[in-house]
């Protein structure tokens, strides 16, 4: 999966962008405490492991 695709994920979920970090989007959610940071990568490959983490927070 590609960055963008994750973002576009997210916010069909109920996340919304929050503020822009140095390299990452902060997003936040009105249901959840934590923060989400997706990199801006945009067309690069996101790693397995980090895919695994950041589908648990987002809740797919």
């Amino acid at each position: 999966m590609k960055w963008n695709e994750l973002r576009r994920i997210a916010e069909q979920n109920g996340w919304y962008l929050l503020r822009n970090g140095g390299n990452h989007d902060i997003y936040a959610h009105a249901e959840k405490d934590e923060l989400l940071k997706i990199e801006r990568h945009g067309s690069q490959e996101i790693k397995y492991g980090l895919y695994c983490k950041l589908k648990k927070v987002i809740g797919f």
